[in-house]
């Protein structure tokens, strides 16, 4: 049978694992489904591989032992604007961007900047040369191919680490969280696109190298039950997660993997306070931050003004470093909810769409 007429599948089991491996039961049920190539997946109690054609997701369902099969769905990066730079150094040597500012950061780092903080940028990679990231930035990997290092291809992955923990060198940018340790997890090629299983391999790597906060700037239209448990999973092992609810410039357009329950879903508001014309927005949204124009580091050492709720993202993701280092002992839960009592609501907003509103980190302390 050649290869067109296979489908790759995502299984979830009813049964569970025993000591991270399959089931000698749920072995036999992949033999008689003549699946191929199969890689488990003890995060999510499941396995990936490839089916024959002829037999249809229904039967595969109708075994008994499966609770659900799904397509390794296609994640995408939440889609960004550049913005023309101007550039700004004739006058100054070192910029604290204005959505650093904005969330009261800066007003924050005379008691934390973040420092032991363990933060995952589940992106594009990270360009681990840049002056600003390199001091910062401690290991990664790359799920899209494991054989190559995890630099950034895209520039996306790059831009979000520098809006989290761009390091005080002196020049340059400073970011939300200047001492927080960054580790890129490249899910994304160069042209910004993965697929669910390399976000939920992305999930696994984080669980198993103790990262306290995760950063996901992508987003899919489609929902993945084994991407929900994958983040199930990791919420119930305290991993703070935040998502970027997408760019669709219109209410009730949240994207996956933000509208699930167990992530902070973040939109973007602009330099005035107003959400960003492009910013999804729905009751989904957890809480809202700048997202329009920000100035940050880019590859080659550069640096780039981009907008998008994936840099509104960052600046939470951020928030949260800094009040992770400055309460240690706290939860994800309570520390999620200090981040929310902290938020300020802006006139003219609907709570309905926008969450609390908008993040203020000095607030929260």
């Amino acid at each position: 049978m050649v290869d067109s007429e296979k489908r790759v599948r995502i299984v979830l089991f009813k049964e569970s694992f025993q000591r991270g491996e399959m089931t000698p039961r749920q072995v036999d049920l992949l033999k008689w489904l003549r699946a191929q190539q199969t890689k488990t997946l003890p995060l999510i109690n499941g396995a990936i591989c490839t089916l024959p054609a002829k037999i249809s997701d229904e039967e595969v369902l109708s075994s008994g032992g499966v609770k659900a099969v799904e397509e390794n769905f296609k994640i995408s990066l939440v889609p960004w604007a550049p913005v023309k730079f101007k550039n700004l150094w004739s006058k100054h040597k070192q910029i604290i961007p204005w959505g650093v500012h904005f969330i009261g950061a800066d007003l924050c780092w005379h008691e934390t900047k973040g420092q032991g903080v363990r933060v995952a940028v589940v992106d594009s990679g990270i360009d681990g040369n840049h002056p600003n990231l390199k001091e910062n930035l401690k290991g990664g990997v790359n799920l899209v191919d494991p054989e190559a290092s995890y630099m950034d291809d895209n520039g996306h992955g790059t831009h979000v680490a520098g809006i989290i923990a761009a390091a005080d060198t002196g020049t340059g940018i400073l970011g939300v969280a200047p001492q927080a340790e960054l580790y890129a997890v490249k899910v994304l090629d160069k042209w910004g696109d993965g697929t669910v299983l390399n976000a939920i391999n992305a999930i696994d790597w984080c669980l198993r190298n103790g990262i306290h906060v995760i950063n996901m700037s992508f987003g899919t239209d489609k929902y993945s039950r084994a991407l929900e448990e994958a983040i199930r999973v990791a919420h119930r092992h305290g991993l703070l997660i935040v998502a970027a609810a997408g760019n669709d410039g219109a209410p009730g357009t949240v994207d996956y993997p933000a509208v699930f329950n167990q992530t902070i879903s973040v939109a973007a508001v602009d330099r005035r306070g107003r959400v960003a014309s492009f910013s999804s927005t729905g009751p989904e949204v957890d809480i809202m931050a700048p997202g329009s124009d920000i100035l940050s580091t880019y590859r080659w050492g550069g640096f780039v003004r981009q907008s998008g709720s994936s840099m509104a993202t960052a600046h939470i993701t951020g928030a949260l470093a800094l009040l992770k280092a400055k309460y240690p002992r706290e939860d994800s839960i309570n520390l999620r909810r200090r981040l929310m009592a902290g938020a300020r609501r802006i006139k003219g907003l609907s709570k309905k769409w926008t969450g609390v509103g908008v993040a203020r980190v000095d607030f929260s302390l």
